[in-house]
C-alpha cells in the first residue's frame, strides 16, 4: 500500500516541472553525445584511412620489387646471400621504413619466384596490420611485433646432419616448436600486444605466412648445403693436390649452381694442372668471361689462372700482362672478404675444425691473392727465371707491400711458405742475414692483462727500413707449422744494424677453433719481419736450437739430407781457408777472436768453440761488412795459463750439417787453419 501521506505526481506541479525539466536534460545529453560519438568516429575513420594510405605508399616499393624480380634462373648461392642480407636487416633495423627501404633496395635477380612470394606475403600480412595503427606507439610496436614473428619462426628451422663436409644435412620446419615459442611471444609481450589494435584478429596470417617462408627458406639451405658439400671436398682435394678429385668435386657442384664461382676457379685449376690439351682448351672457355668480367665476381683469380695457362703454352708476355691485371684487381676482388654476407664467413662453423679451417683459408688465398694466388710472386717467379734478379726483387717487395697496405697478415705465412718454395735461394738472397735476428718476446710488466713485449736484436750488418713485425703463434691442439697472426703495436722507421728495436706490446688472447686461448696456452712463437728490404722470418734463440735438433734427427735417415751436407761442407772448406783466429788482450782478461767470410750467412749457423775439454758461446756473433766476427770471452783463463795453447775447434751447426773447422796454435800467438769436418 502506497504512503498516504505522501503527494501524488497528479497532485504536485513542482514534481511534474522537475520531472519535465530532467527530461528536457537528459535528452540534451544523449543528443550531445550521440553527436560526440558520431565526431570522433568520423574521426578515427579519417586517421585509418589516412594511415591505410601511408601504409600502402611505404610498401609499394617494396612489394613492387618482389613482383618485378621473378622469372630469374636461381642462383644458390646469392639466394643464400639476399636471404641472410634480408634477415640480418630486418633483424638491426629498429625502424619499419629503414627495412622496407632495405627490401626495395636489394637485388633480387637470381632468386627463384617461390622465394619472392613468400618474402611478399610476410610484406602483405604486415601492411594490413601497419595499416591499422594510427598512434605512433603503436606502430612501433607492431613492426617489433612483426619483426619479432619472422626471426622466431626462423630459429626453430631445425637442422638434422652436419652440412658442408658432410653430405646429409636436412633442413626443416619444426611446427609445433614454432608454435610453442609464438605462445611464449605472446607472454613475454603482453604489453607491446595491448598497443597495438586488431592484433588479435591480424597475427595469424602473420604467423602463416613466416611459417611458409620459413619451410621455403629451409628448402634452398638443403639445396646450398649439397652445392657447399661438393665444393669444400673440391677444397681439401685441391689443397692435397689431387687434381682429379678436384675436377670431379668441382663438376658437381657446378652442376647443382651453375651460377656459382668458387667451383669454376677450382675446375680451372684441376683442368690446367693436369695439362692435356682438350683440358686446357675447356680452362680457357671457363676463365675467359670471368676475367674479362662478363661474368663478375671472380675476375682476379681469373686473370691469374689464366695466365698460368698462357705461360704453359710459352705466352710469357701474355703471361705477364695477365698476373699484372690480376695484381690491380686484387684489391677489390679482397674487398669482399670484409663483408658479413660473404658466404664462406656466414659458414662461421667451418672455423670450429682443421679441415674447416683449411677450407676458408683456401679460399681466402684466391679472394686476396695469397701464396699461389699472389700474382706478384709469380712475376717475380718469371723474373728470376730470365736472370733478372732486381725486377724478382721487386716483385717480391711489390707483393708484401700490397699486404701491409691492406692489412692482410693471416695470409703472410702462405705468401712465405709459397715464396721459400718456389723461389727457393733467390728469395733468401734478398736478405742473407736472417739468421742474424733474433726475436724477443717477453711478457711485459705494463699495460692491461696479459701482454707480450716485442722486440727484435739485430745483429745482422745491414739496417732494414719501415719494418712490420707479425707474430706468429702456435697454441694447444695447433698442428706443428700452423700459426696465428697478431700484427705488432706500431711500425716502426728501421731495425738498425747491432741495436735491438722495440715494437711495443700485443695481446695474445685468440679465439682457436671456436677455443679462446691466452698466453697460458702458448708452444711456441715466430715472427715475420716485413721490411721494404726483404720479408723474413725472425726467431728466438729457443726455437733455432729446437730446428738444428730437427734437422739433425732428419739426416740420420733422409739420405737427399745427407747429400746436402755433403754440398755444403765444401762451403766450409773455403771460408775456413779464409778465417783468422787471434787472442785479443783484455783489461780484465783475454778474449779468442775469430773472423770468417759472411758467404757462411748461408748456413744460418750457430757457433760454439771446443777448447780443449771445454766448450764455449760465442759472447759476440755480428755481421759485419764481409766479415763474421765471433768474440769467446770466456776462453780468458785457459789462454792466459802457462800451458801451451791448444787446438781449437769452431764447431759450426746448421740445418745443412755441423760442421767443424779446426785451428792450430801458432808461435806468433795466432791460430792457423788446419781443415774442416762435416757430418
Amino acid at each position: 500500500m502506497s504512503d498516504p501521506a505522501a503527494p501524488s505526481p497528479a497532485r504536485s506541479p513542482w514534481l511534474r516541472s522537475c520531472a519535465i525539466v530532467a527530461g528536457s536534460v537528459l535528452a540534451a545529453v544523449l543528443l550531445g553525445a550521440g553527436g560526440g560519438l558520431w565526431w570522433w568516429s568520423a574521426r578515427d575513420r579519417a586517421a585509418l584511412d589516412a594511415q591505410a594510405e601511408a601504409a600502402e605508399a611505404a610498401f609499394a616499393p617494396a612489394q613492387a620489387k618482389l613482383a618485378a624480380d621473378a622469372g630469374q634462373d636461381l642462383d644458390i648461392d646469392k639466394t643464400i646471400r639476399v636471404l641472410h642480407q634480408v634477415d640480418q636487416s630486418m633483424r638491426h633495423q629498429d625502424d619499419l621504413h629503414a627495412y622496407l627501404a632495405s627490401v626495395a633496395g636489394t637485388d633480387w635477380r637470381g632468386v627463384p619466384d617461390d622465394v619472392l612470394a613468400a618474402r611478399k606475403a610476410i610484406l602483405d600480412a604486415e601492411l594490413t596490420l601497419f595499416s591499422k595503427q594510427t598512434e605512433l606507439d603503436a606502430q612501433e610496436a607492431t613492426w617489433s611485433f612483426s619483426r619479432d614473428v619472422v626471426l622466431t619462426t626462423l630459429s626453430v628451422v631445425a637442422v638434422q646432419g652436419e652440412g658442408g663436409i658432410t653430405p646429409d644435412a636436412k633442413f626443416a620446419v619444426d611446427r609445433s616448436a614454432a608454435e610453442r615459442r609464438l605462445t611464449e611471444l605472446k607472454e613475454e609481450g603482453k604489453e607491446r600486444r595491448a598497443l597495438i589494435r586488431d592484433v588479435d584478429a591480424q597475427e595469424r596470417a602473420l604467423i602463416e605466412a613466416s611459417i611458409a617462408y620459413a619451410g621455403v627458406w629451409a628448402t634452398y639451405m638443403e639445396q646450398y648445403d649439397r652445392v657447399c658439400h661438393h665444393r669444400d671436398r673440391a677444397w681439401m682435394a685441391a689443397g692435397a693436390q689431387n687434381w682429379t678429385e678436384t675436377e670431379s668435386e668441382a663438376r658437381e657442384a657446378i652442376r647443382l649452381a651453375p651460377h656459382e664461382k668458387e667451383a669454376h676457379m677450382l675446375l680451372a685449376q684441376a683442368l690446367i694442372q693436369q695439362g692435356a690439351p682438350e683440358q686446357l682448351d675447356e680452362a680457357r672457355s671457363i676463365l675467359d668471361p670471368f676475367a674479362t668480367g662478363d661474368l663478375p665476381g671472380a675476375m682476379a683469380p681469373a686473370l691469374l689462372l689464366r695466365a698460368t695457362l698462357k705461360e704453359r703454352g710459352g705466352d710469357l708476355a701474355g703471361a705477364a700482362d695477365d698476373f699484372r691485371h690480376a695484381a690491380l684487381s686484387y684489391p677489390t676482388q679482397a674487398a669482399r672478404l670484409d663483408d658479413v654476407l660473404d658466404p664462406y664467413r656466414m659458414r662461421s662453423s667451418l672455423r670450429k675444425s682443421r679441415a674447416g679451417a683449411g677450407i676458408v683459408q683456401s679460399y681466402s688465398a684466391t679472394m686476396v691473392g695469397a701464396g699461389w694466388f699472389s700474382p706478384e710472386l709469380h712475376l717475380a717467379r718469371l723474373a728470376y727465371g730470365r736472370g733478372d734478379r732486381e725486377a724478382g726483387k721487386a716483385a717480391v717487395v711489390d707483393h708484401f707491400e700490397r699486404r701491409r697496405a691492406q692489412q692482410q697478415w693471416d695470409y703472410v705465412l702462405a705468401d712465405l711458405a709459397w715464396a721459400e718454395v718456389v723461389l727457393g735461394d733467390d728469395f733468401r738472397s734478398i736478405f742473407p742475414e736472417e739468421g742474424w735476428l733474433d726475436l724477443h718476446a717477453e711478457k711485459s710488466l705494463f699495460g692491461v692483462g696479459k701482454q707480450l713485449s716485442l722486440s727484435v736484436d739485430n745483429r745482422s750488418g745491414h739496417g732494414l727500413k719501415n719494418a712490420a713485425l707479425i707474430l706468429c703463434v702456435r697454441f694447444t691442439d695447433m698442428l706443428t707449422g700452423d700459426y696465428v697472426t697478431i700484427a705488432g703495436e706500431r711500425t716502426v722507421p728501421a731495425v738498425a744494424a747491432h741495436e735491438t728495436t722495440s715494437f711495443g706490446t700485443v695481446n695474445a688472447d685468440t679465439e682457436v677453433f671456436g677455443l679462446m686461448r691466452t698466453e697460458d696456452d702458448i708452444v711456441e712463437m715466430r715472427a715475420i719481419l716485413v721490411t721494404d728490404d726483404g720479408v723474413l722470418w725472425v726467431d728466438s734463440e729457443k726455437y733455432k736450437a729446437e730446428l738444428l735438433a730437427a734437422a739433425k734427427d732428419r739426416r740420420r735417415t733422409d739420405p737427399t739430407a745427407k747429400g746436402e751436407s755433403e754440398r755444403w761442407r765444401a762451403v766450409v772448406e773455403d771460408a775456413g781457408r779464409g778465417a783468422t783466429v787471434k787472442k785479443q788482450k783484455g783489461l780484465v782478461q783475454d778474449s779468442l777472436e775469430i773472423e770468417l767470410p759472411a758467404e757462411l750467412v748461408w748456413l744460418r749457423p750457430r757457433f760454439t768453440l771446443k777448447y780443449g775439454e771445454t766448450t764455449l758461446e760465442a759472447d759476440t756473433n755480428v755481421v759485419d761488412g764481409d766479415k763474421i766476427l765471433l768474440r769467446f770471452d770466456g776462453i780468458g783463463d785457459l789462454l792466459s795459463r802457462d800451458a801451451p795453447a791448444q787446438q781449437a775447434d769452431l764447431v759450426c751447426e746448421s740445418v745443412f750439417g755441423t760442421f767443424t773447422l779446426t785451428f792450430g796454435p801458432a808461435a806468433d800467438g795466432t791460430w792457423t787453419y788446419l781443415g774442416a769436418t762435416g757430418e
